[in-house]
């Protein structure tokens, strides 16, 4: 398609804009979304999926794709997966959009589009390769969020029995909303719904995309299906770690390290040894010793801080800091016989945090109304 060309479905009008990218699926394009009765566009992304040269069973699993993520998008408003706009099959001719049955049931000829929410900041495999390019890491920090916003869109497609299989960079879009990056999952040409996410099926097809499979998808072993996202959010938390190197690079060694010889993969001197152990828990050779992806989710973002308490004290044990005891802020004396952990961190940093403002932690930051002393520290 070209920029002008006018596409129109059942919902509404799509004028293409600008081509946004190919894949091995289809093309994308930008286009400004005019629905009926409606006065003011939006953009959105339609992707273009050719249906001639497909067989007809091809050409049924790519209409599943539309009618998936439609039932996603009905079922779920998590922000981390793309939104699912609109599905309708027609045909270009002569740079013109004649639609020639709306709706995807009814399909015969043409091709398929697929309207969905417009990422505007492009894919993380893109972000990536701006860091290669230019000899940057990425912060730890933001390497975190990112993961975290990745197993949380994860975890939601899971709770519906459905599993994505090529799980990577150039399928997570990256939109800017309220001022933030907001990753979100994309691409549902190989997803599998299944029955229960604890049985154990058999892989019919080698699919997904070789440096992110895993060694199930690679060998054919039969797996609980859920456990393929898992690994793939582990490469992508290893790539995101050791950029500026590049993945394909790297991949070797790492696979003969965990895969081959059975040993713990390890991340730049930046990372501390909970964090290599994190990236490990995610793409254990086994399966079945692998992170859920609530687990993920949940680790990457670290647990609230919690209230704050009198006579408390702090502890830091195995890369960990911990807050103990202290009185109950609900009750007026009473003791709190309760441990939370803080965070996970490298003593030295702890140390070094606690010399750079000159007088231990800004305990302000934590109580609205009162700065213990130093003790509390």
């Amino acid at each position: 398609m070209d920029p002008g060309d006018t596409l129109e479905s059942s919902k509404g009008v799509y004028k293409i804009d600008k081509k946004l990218g190919e894949g091995a699926f289809g093309k994308v394009y930008l286009a400004d979304y005019t629905a009926k009765n409606a006065s003011n566009s939006k953009q959105v992304a339609v992707k273009e999926i050719a249906f001639n040269e497909m067989d007809e069973k091809k050409k049924e699993e790519c209409e599943k794709e539309g009618k998936l993520m439609e039932k996603i998008s009905k079922s779920s408003t998590n922000q981390h997966i793309v939104k699912h706009l609109d599905s309708f099959i027609g045909k270009v001719v002569t740079g013109k959009f004649i639609l020639w049955l709306a709706g995807i049931k009814s399909s015969s000829h043409g091709n398929l589009f697929i309207a969905m929410s417009y990422c505007s900041c492009g894919d993380l495999s893109s972000k990536i390769k701006e860091n290669v390019k230019s000899g940057k890491q990425f912060d730890p920090e933001i390497v975190y969020d990112y993961i975290y916003q990745i197993a949380d869109g994860i975890n939601k497609l899971h709770k519906y029995n459905i599993v994505h299989r090529d799980l990577k960079p150039a399928n997570i879009l990256i939109a800017w909303e309220n001022g933030n990056e907001v990753l979100k999952i994309s691409d549902f040409g190989l997803v599998k719904v299944i029955d229960s996410l604890n049985i154990t099926l058999n892989h019919s097809k080698l699919c997904g995309t070789r440096l992110y499979m895993s060694p199930e998808q690679h060998a054919l072993t039969p797996c609980r299906f859920p456990v393929v996202d898992i690994w793939a959010i582990g490469i992508i938390f290893y790539e995101l770690c050791i950029a500026p190197l590049i993945l394909k690079k790297e991949m070797e060694d790492l696979w003969d390290r965990v895969v081959m010889n059975d040993q713990r993969a390890y991340l730049p001197n930046q990372y501390s040894t909970a964090d290599t152990t994190w990236l490990n828990n995610m793409i254990a050779k086994d399966p079945s010793e692998r992170m859920s992806s609530n687990q993920v989710r949940d680790e990457a973002r670290g647990p609230d801080p919690p209230e704050w308490r009198r006579g408390a004290s702090v502890a830091y044990f195995k890369e960990k800091l911990y807050y103990l005891g202290g009185e109950d802020p609900y009750t007026t004396g009473r003791e709190k016989n309760r441990v939370d952990l803080l965070m996970v961190v490298k003593v030295e940093q702890y140390i070094d945090y606690q010399m750079m403002n000159g007088n231990g932690l800004k305990l302000e930051r934590f109580q609205e109304y009162e700065i213990y002393s130093e003790s509390h520290h």
